[in-house]
C-alpha cells in the first residue's frame, strides 16, 4: 500500500464514483480502476460496490477512509516541516467551519492568506453529527471552526478567539416585544424559527437557552447549511438566533435580554501542528 493508492482511494470517496474521480485526479479511469483493484487485493477486501451510476463503500472501505485521511494529513504535515526549514512557502491548511461560522472563516483565511500567499487553505464543511468533531478525530482537516461548546468534543484541544453575543434576527418587517428593545426569549418563542440540526453548536445554544429560560421554542425548520439561513429569514418569515453577521438585507436585528454572548474557537486534535496550520491559529489569535 502506497499514498498514492489512498490519495486515489479518497478520491473515489470524495466524488462517489470512478468517472469523476479519474477526472478530478486528471487521470485515466481504467489506470484508477487498476490501482483500486490492486490496492483491494493488497488488502483482501473489496472497497467498493457499484449503487447506480456510482459507488459506495463497503465495511471494509468505511473502515479504510479514517486512516487513509489521516494519512493524507500527515503525508502534508511531512511536506510542510521541509518546507518550514526555509520558511512557510508552501503547504495546505484543511478547516472545517461549522455553518454559523462561516463569515468568520472568511475574514480569518483572507487574513492568513495577506501573510502566506503561497499556503492553500481548504474550507470544507462538516460531514456528518457529531458535527465538526468526528471530522477533526478522524482527519477530515487539522483545524474546526466553531461556536464553542461542541458536541462530542472531549479530547480535543479548543483554542478560543473572541466573545460574539448573538442576537434575535427576524423577518423584514417583524415585531417581538416593545418597540426596538432587547427582547426575551419568552417573546422569541412566539415566532417560528429556523434552528440548527440535531447535533449541531448553533442546535446546542439554541436548546440550552430556551430550556434555561423555562420556555419552548416554535421550531419550524431544522437545518445543517448555514446558505439556507438568510432566505429562510428574508423570505420564509423565520427568526433565528445566531451572529448579527449572518442577518440578511433587510432583517430585523434585536439584541437579547439577558444578553447571550458564544466563544469563537479553533479545535484541533492534541499534540503538535504542521506549521501552516500552526501559522493559521498563530493568525487566528491575533484577532
Amino acid at each position: 500500500m502506497d499514498a498514492r493508492q489512498l490519495d486515489y482511494f479518497l478520491a473515489v470517496v470524495e466524488h462517489g464514483g470512478f468517472t469523476r474521480a479519474a477526472d478530478a485526479l486528471h487521470l485515466a479511469q481504467p489506470s484508477l480502476s487498476q490501482a483500486i483493484r490492486a490496492l483491494e487485493r493488497e488488502l483482501g477486501a473489496r472497497l467498493f460496490q457499484r449503487a447506480g451510476r456510482g459507488v459506495v463503500l463497503t465495511s471494509a472501505g468505511e473502515a479504510l477512509v479514517g486512516p487513509a485521511r489521516r494519512v493524507a494529513l500527515d503525508l502534508v504535515a511531512a511536506r510542510e516541516a521541509v518546507a518550514s526549514v526555509v520558511g512557510l512557502v508552501a503547504g495546505r491548511v484543511d478547516l472545517v467551519v461549522q455553518p454559523a461560522a462561516v463569515d468568520a472563516a472568511g475574514e480569518l483565511t483572507a487574513r492568513f492568506r495577506r501573510r502566506h500567499p503561497a499556503v492553500t487553505v481548504r474550507l470544507v464543511e462538516p460531514r456528518r453529527p457529531p458535527f465538526l468533531a468526528r471530522d477533526l478525530r478522524e482527519g477530515d482537516a487539522q483545524l474546526g471552526l466553531s461556536y464553542v461548546p461542541v458536541a462530542e468534543s472531549q479530547g480535543l484541544v479548543v483554542e478560543p478567539l473572541r466573545e460574539v453575543e448573538m442576537a434575535a434576527i427576524l423577518p423584514p418587517g417583524a415585531e417581538c416585544g416593545s418597540g426596538e428593545e432587547p427582547v426575551t426569549l419568552a417573546e422569541l418563542a412566539g415566532l417560528p424559527m429556523a434552528v440548527g440540526a440535531p447535533g449541531t453548536a448553533w442546535r446546542e445554544m439554541t436548546d440550552g437557552l430556551f430550556a434555561e429560560a423555562g420556555v419552548t421554542p416554535t421550531i419550524a425548520v431544522e437545518s445543517a447549511y448555514r446558505e439556507a439561513v438568510g432566505p429562510l429569514i428574508a423570505s420564509g418569515g423565520l427568526a433565528v438566533i445566531a451572529p448579527p453577521t449572518l442577518a440578511p438585507r433587510g432583517a430585523v436585528v434585536r439584541a437579547l435580554t439577558p444578553p447571550v454572548s458564544r466563544t469563537l474557537a479553533l479545535l484541533r486534535r492534541p499534540g503538535t501542528l504542521p506549521p501552516a496550520a500552526e501559522a493559521f491559529l498563530q493568525t487566528a489569535k491575533e484577532s
